[in-house]
């Protein structure tokens, strides 16, 4: 399998599987809103107004994907032709200069199989079943850097190439969550979940370091890193070098276990005023008997050939590209591992101050998703209009680790129901060519989804 089929294959197999049952939570643009029934999901310690029930198939396809680059990054108009940034018609300045240094893509999917919300022992309590998807990608354009002049430098040219990696995770989740008012402090209420968690399918691949110099008439290279993929997909080498993968008997991947902690705070000197915090997946979980492979040592490469030809399509250029690069990583085989990883933690924390009855409200509200190099931060300013008892809606601006964007969310519960539809990220500045093809970095996400509220709200 080629290597830019691995890639395909890994991204639309968590596609798929986030779709048929994912950094992925329920709108922000929601936190503040009381008639969000799934906003426990962002703080443990949110309850819900009344009971509700969401079935599977309604409960609120939620997907996100997120980049730092787009195609005009990498394609340039010359005399009325499209080219890519390594022919020779652009220079390295043009196409190097304009790359963020480093390339991110992130992948969201979040789909509830079952969610159910209850009052009782004291409180509210949750039962939500699900399955989490993300696939992030990272691209140093120190790489690009060598791809684009490596061939056309002098003898004892230096190139460092860090931090190149690919994740992709599938992960099952049972999470039991339980608030409840703390009775010795008025206006504070506090809550926590247990997440029993199944790995279902993990593949990284994580480059830390990749070196090279120049001789004579060849690259001295090393490199630093490793790649693993749970049960059922398959390493294939040749010669002990990693060649291909393949898929072969499926296994559930590992199991893990995580808590969710959250408080919320109204202070009775100042009831507009609501403080919260809200730490999200801490916790572990372990994988059996991956497939792995590591890369190490030096070894003697021939660099990049045959890249930058004007008249090879860019999927044909990007398969060439693909192929050196599993060259110059050099992964090698090794035993299988079961490694234990902590889970990717989230940090929530939000001010709200309401007015005119809460009719309308204003909300601050950072999150900051501990990831290594995946981490991502934001912060998001948002007003919340609740004109009717069964119309909620929110409008938010936002900043992240991918640029600026605009979002907006409408909730219309009335009693029995409660459909809801909109998005947290939408960047003025994003724009698609003719075939849908973001042409510039793209920061977006959508949810849409009903609930069924039943009994007495409180």
């Amino acid at each position: 399998m080629k290597l830019t089929n691995i890639l395909r294959t890994l991204v639309v197999t968590a596609t798929l599987a986030g779709a048929t049952t994912s950094y992925a939570q329920t709108l922000h643009s929601g936190y503040f809103l009381e008639s969000m029934v799934q906003r426990h999901e962002m703080n443990a310690a949110f309850g819900g107004e009344a009971n509700y029930i969401m079935l599977p198939g309604l409960g609120g396809l939620q997907m996100g994907i997120h980049t730092n680059f787009g195609l005009s990054n990498y394609v340039f108009n010359r005399n009325g032709e499209m080219v890519t940034g390594f022919s020779s018609q652009v220079t390295a300045q043009e196409f190097i200069g304009q790359l963020p240094e480093m390339q991110r893509l992130g992948i969201d999917i979040d789909i509830p199989v079952l969610s159910v919300g209850f009052r009782g022992m004291g409180g509210f309590n949750t039962i939500v079943i699900k399955e989490r998807n993300d696939i992030n990608l990272a691209i140093p354009s120190s790489l690009m850097a060598f791809i684009k002049t490596g061939n056309n430098t002098s003898n004892g040219a230096i190139y460092d190439i860090d931090n190149l990696g690919l994740q992709v995770n599938a992960i099952g989740e049972l999470a039991l969550g339980h608030s409840r008012k703390l009775d010795a402090l008025e206006g504070f209420s506090y809550g926590a979940k247990v997440k029993l968690l199944v790995g279902l399918a993990r593949a990284s691949v994580q480059i830390d370091h990749i070196g090279l110099s120049l001789t004579s008439d060849s690259w001295q290279a090393t490199s630093t890193g490793s790649a693993q993929f749970s049960q059922g997909i398959d390493m294939v080498y040749e010669n002990g070098e990693f060649s291909s993968i393949k898929f072969g008997n499926y296994n559930i991947g590992g199991w893990g276990l995580g808590f969710d902690l959250g408080a919320v705070y109204t202070p009775a000197a100042l009831p507009e005023l609501t403080v919260s915090v809200g730490v999200n997946d801490l916790g572990f979980i372990k994988w059996n008997n991956m497939s792995n492979a590591v890369a190490g040592g030096t070894f003697e490469y021939n660099g990049f050939e045959n890249i930058a030809s004007d008249d090879a399509p860019l999927e044909e250029q990007l398969d060439v590209i693909l192929e050196d690069v599993k060259e110059l990583i050099n992964l090698q085989e090794a035993p299988a591992i079961s490694p234990t990883y902590q889970l990717k933690t989230t940090l929530n924390v939000g001010a709200e101050y309401a007015i005119l009855g809460r009719k309308i409200s204003f909300g601050l509200l950072s999150s900051t998703r501990f990831a290594g190099q995946y981490t991502y931060a934001e912060g998001m300013a948002v007003v919340n209009f609740r004109p009717l008892t069964w119309l909620h809606v929110a409008l938010n601006g936002s900043y992240s680790t991918y640029g600026g964007a605009l979002g907006t969310l409408v909730n219309i519960c009335p009693n029995g129901f409660n459909i809801f539809f909109g998005c947290d990220y939408f960047a003025p500045t994003m724009t698609f060519n003719n075939q849908m093809v973001p042409v510039n970095t793209v920061n977006a996400n959508f949810r849409v989804g009903i609930a069924f509220p039943f009994g007495k709200k409180g």
